[in-house]
């Protein structure tokens, strides 16, 4: 045999070995395997869209976490509201002390006691109280009007009348139409000394 016929037999033997190997590889490889993408060879589909959903994953949930509570500022306004027994109303308005600067609702309200958080906010807080007795306006004012047909004295305002402080013997129905008139619309006094002066010019007008 000379040496182009045994190059060509080598040939051919290697054809058949290399034929027989795979034969053999793929027979020994299952149909699960088969359906499988080389690993060389990754697909990067679903990678990439894991990440994709990832990414919006991470930005809802940025969206929902809830924000952080209110805390009192530099600027915030402080209101005090308190309500008294005779039913008026005294309301008072400072600026955030600086010991309540950085509290949030929670913290401000384990620091306070009888008082109720009504409103809790960055630009106001409101306190809110209900307290016995007669508001300080009311106490620190006076004015003389009319209840049950006798000229009576009263605590407060013509305009915020408050209980009546004391009655009098004058009839009402004594009264000339400008007095009364006055008290109709409630005669304001600044004092005791003003208070009997008033009083004792409307008593003049009774029968005696």
């Amino acid at each position: 045999m000379n040496s182009r016929s045994k190059l060509l037999a080598t040939g051919l033997i290697l054809i058949l070995l290399s034929a027989g190997l795979s034969y053999a590889y793929l027979s020994l490889r299952t149909p699960a395997d088969l359906d499988k993408p080389d690993e060389q060879f990754p697909d990067l589909s679903d990678r990439l869209e894991y990440e994709g959903n990832a990414s919006s994953y991470g930005l809802h949930q940025a969206s929902i976490d809830p924000v952080n509570p209110a805390k009192i500022r530099s600027f915030t306004e402080i209101i005090y509201r308190t309500v008294y027994e005779c039913g008026h109303e005294e309301t008072n308005r400072i600026p955030a002390p600086a010991e309540m600067i950085g509290l949030s609702r929670d913290d401000l309200a384990k620091q306070i006691e009888g008082w109720t958080i009504t409103e809790f906010s960055e630009s106001q807080v409101v306190f809110f109280q209900k307290r016995q007795g007669m508001s300080p306006s009311c106490l620190k004012t006076m004015h003389i009007g009319e209840k049950d047909g006798w000229v009576t004295v009263f605590y407060g305002t013509p305009d915020n009348r408050c209980r009546p402080k004391s009655a009098t013997r004058i009839k009402v129905s004594d009264l000339p139409p400008r007095e009364l008139d006055d008290l109709n619309t409630g005669i304001p006094v600044s004092g005791e000394e003003e208070l009997l002066h008033i009083l004792e010019a409307l008593a003049s007008w009774t029968d005696g």
